[in-house]
């Protein structure tokens, strides 16, 4: 056979159309649409208001640091309340990556209480250092 013979052979094949009278479909195996709970909304709600929350934070944070080597540039120490406050701030970012991160279920501050200067408060009533 030569190649235009080839080319011109027909293969026929039998066409088969899906019976119109069975129904295989059944309602008990019907899958139902997932719902969404409350519960589930609320987290990715509050998950992104803490995650814009951390990203402002973040630039807060950033901010104070370069504040902060300007006072060591300046004065040759660092000052003690923006060392206080960038240290409480770091630990709510590390309280917000870890709820954002499905780490714990408690959610930061505003929804507990500020403890993060609790346990650098001297007794004696002189500021953290």
């Amino acid at each position: 056979m030569s190649e235009q013979d080839k080319k011109d052979q027909v293969i026929e094949a039998e066409v088969v159309e899906p019976s119109t009278t069975e129904n295989t479909t059944d309602e008990t195996t019907e899958k139902k649409p997932y719902k969404i709970s409350n519960e589930v909304l609320t987290r990715i709600l509050v998950t992104v208001l803490f995650a814009l929350i951390g990203w402002v934070s973040l630039w807060v944070f950033g901010v104070v640091v370069l504040v902060q080597f300007g006072f060591l540039l300046i004065t040759g120490n660092l000052n003690k309340n923006l060392k206080a406050f960038n240290g409480e701030l770091g630990d709510y970012l590390s309280d917000i990556i870890n709820y954002v991160a499905f780490q714990h279920d408690e959610k930061p501050f505003p929804f507990k209480g500020w403890h993060y200067d609790d346990d650098k408060k001297p007794e004696n009533g002189e500021p953290a250092s």
